[in-house]
């Protein structure tokens, strides 16, 4: 697959050396157990804090905690600060902070916070959008077009983590926003950490050597169509010695599905464990991993399960074509619930295909979706050169 990145990544602008860290204002919705808040914590993680001095705003900020994330990314020595009130008065707050801050940078970690730009207007703020899943899929359903038009409305550069958001989102804003194809990135378990990992969660699970685990995990939310999922387990042999795991929070379908499964007589076969503190470790345990979703940005968990050597079978999701190579780490089906259970079929019943697949899949993540390889990508595009452009993007 041809790669794309930008093109001298790391160099750093003759105008910043020997000078103060850069302030930088970086806006999220939330910090919850995501993929997308991973996301952020691992580009914080990576920022040089003798170029870049950053803030995380979250705009869903309540009183409390804010989320899962939060004590780990306050651990980097980064401020996170909540926004409170309406719409407006959050905006109202950005700009203050922004301006309190010198902020030379304003990064928005999703389409949701990208109408916070707008707040900007005026400033002199370079200001990024990201669009994290098929275009405006995860905007409000009520008045989309205007928050489709605000997601646009003040940046003048956007991330896309898969390459049809990038084309889709050419095609909507012309020249005006740059989009750039920045894939997720995940990190690599060595392989003794992969092993006692397996060890651990099968004893958990209380799964023998023979027994080949199928694992999906995700937020229990209508478009990742776990209901999809069970119908495909319901449809393998019964002879097969398979046992079924499923692991996310639930958001509002558990019940719904719980009932599913028993009426397809699947209770002594698959199993909801919830979110689990760390799913990379869980993706160690399983010898399958299946994506039954009907949509997706660049999907984490996907990049997760590949990166412990596990081969994925996945729908045909936005942003999958970057991440599997069909037939050779896994297989890319349609939604059809008999191809997916014949592909479930043929790595259940043949462990040396697993084990190939599984390994391909593991050297793709190690050679191509690391942090270090990904993350100054991202950085990069936080300077302000006079012509950034898509000639900028490179295959390498």
């Amino acid at each position: 697959m041809a790669r794309h990145k930008l093109a001298n990544v790391g160099a750093v602008p003759a105008a910043q050396v020997a000078t103060q860290p850069q302030p930088i204002a970086v806006a999220v919705g939330q910090l919850g157990q995501g993929g997308t808040e991973r996301q952020l914590y691992m580009f914080l993680s990576y920022c040089d804090r003798t170029l870049w001095a950053p803030v995380v705003y979250v705009s869903g900020g309540l009183s409390g905690p804010l989320g899962f994330w939060e004590p780990a990314i306050r651990g980097l020595g980064v401020a996170v600060v909540p926004l409170r009130g309406s719409q407006l008065a959050k905006m109202w707050q950005l700009r203050s902070a922004c301006i309190s801050q010198r902020a030379r940078c304003f990064f928005s970690w999703s389409s949701y916070t990208n109408a916070f730009a707008m707040a900007l207007t005026g400033l002199d703020v370079h200001c990024i959008g990201s669009f994290r899943a098929e275009i405006f899929a995860d905007l409000p359903i009520r008045r989309r077009q205007l928050w489709a038009w605000m997601s646009l409305a003040g940046i003048s550069t956007a991330v896309c983590n898969s390459r049809e958001t990038q084309t889709q989102l050419a095609s909507r804003s012309g020249s005006r926003v740059k989009a750039f194809f920045v894939p997720n990135t995940a990190e690599s378990f060595s392989p003794a950490q992969v092993r006692a990992c397996r060890e651990c969660w099968r004893a958990r699970l209380n799964l023998s050597d023979a027994t080949v685990l199928v694992l999906g995990a995700g937020g229990l939310n209508v478009h990742k169509r776990f209901d999809r999922f069970l119908d495909v387990i319901a449809t393998l042999p019964r002879e097969l010695p398979v046992q079924a795991v499923i692991a996310g929070a639930d958001r509002g379908l558990l019940a719904d599905l719980e009932a599913q499964m028993q009426c397809l007589g699947l209770e002594n076969r698959v199993r909801f464990i919830g979110m689990v503190p760390d799913a990379r470790e869980l993706m160690c345990a399983a010898d399958i991993f299946l994506l039954s979703s009907d949509r997706e940005g660049m999907p984490n968990v996907v990049l997760e399960a590949m990166a412990a050597g596990v081969p994925c079978i996945t729908t045909r999701v936005n942003g999958i074509g970057d991440l599997v190579r069909d037939g050779a780490t896994g297989f890319v089906v349609g939604r059809d619930i008999n191809d997916l259970a014949k592909h479930v079929t043929r790595l259940a019943t043949d462990a040396d295909l697993r084990r190939i697949m599984g390994a391909r899949a593991r050297a793709i993540i190690e050679r191509e979706f690391q942090p270090e390889r990904v993350i100054p990508q991202l950085w990069a595009l936080c300077e302000r050169p006079n012509a950034l452009r898509q000639t900028d993007i490179a295959s390498g």
